[in-house]
């Protein structure tokens, strides 16, 4: 609702400031330099953003972002609204594929953390940017010292748990999904981690209390459907593992591909 009102007000400033253009141009006896600059900078900064064209930083990058992250971002920086900005800075760099740039910003405003939620955000992000950079020892790091804080903090759990597993700890991995699941049940990719877990370790009947779990708490993860498919052809249901398939194909996942998965088991 938020993000629809910040679009809506940026429409109504893109229509005020054509006017203001339109008038300035054709209609005042005496044209406003100024006003015409200000109006003309306005407009199309605004156009920019609505178009989703302008690379810059805006607002309303900061509402979508708020929503997407609202579960990692907690309470940080809320009373430290410089901080809180450059945190927003980051988190766009970091979509925008610019991790570099993210963790200079992430690592300007650690020193100002105070509180739990402040120091989570910013490791997490830094954590992520890492990965992407494929710091994957460093990620770790980040990922402990998060709960070296907070040690109920299930997203910090489930990321670390997917360190572990690609790295060959299956014991320690195994520890990190089920605490992550533990600390947050609703938190569905931890669900899902820990049922994929089942998946590569050959326990189908471990695993899909946990996958079905993650896709009743979100009816659009397909990734829990893929693996939902493949559990279901481990243990020979055959109909149930053609009816995740197409759940995955029809949720984003490549059905064609998961097919030739399923037809190898």
């Amino acid at each position: 609702m938020k993000t629809k009102l910040i679009f809506i007000l940026n429409i109504l400033i893109i229509f005020g400031t054509g006017g203001v253009i339109i008038y300035q141009l054709f209609f005042a006896e005496q044209k406003n330099i100024k006003t015409l600059s200000k109006a003309a900078v306005l407009f199309v900064v605004y156009l920019l953003a609505v178009t989703g064209i302008r690379k810059k930083r805006s607002p309303f990058d900061y509402v979508v972002y708020e929503e997407q992250y609202k579960d990692i971002l907690g309470d940080a920086f809320r009373d430290d609204k410089p901080s809180y900005r450059t945190l927003m800075n980051a988190i766009t760099y970091f979509n925008r594929n610019n991790p570099d740039k993210a963790i200079a910003l992430l690592d300007k405003i650690y020193k100002n953390c105070l509180y739990t939620d402040d120091y989570s955000a910013v490791l997490f992000f830094k954590a992520r940017c890492l990965e992407e950079k494929r710091r994957t020892a460093e990620a770790e790091e980040c990922y402990k010292e998060i709960l070296e804080r907070d040690d109920r903090n299930s997203t910090a759990w489930s990321n670390l748990g997917l360190i572990y597993q690609e790295s060959g700890r299956s014991s320690k991995a195994l520890h990190a999904y089920t605490r992550a699941v533990e600390s947050n049940p609703s938190n569905a990719a931890a669900q899902c981690n820990l049922g994929a877990y089942y998946v590569r370790c050959g326990e189908p009947q471990n695993a899909l209390p946990y996958i079905l779990k993650a896709i009743e708490l979100n009816s659009k993860m397909y990734e829990a459907m893929g693996g939902a498919a493949v559990a279901y052809k481990m243990l020979g249901d055959n109909e149930n593992a053609e009816k995740y398939r197409l759940m995955y194909g029809a949720n984003g996942g490549n059905a064609a591909e998961l097919k030739e998965t399923l037809e190898r088991l």
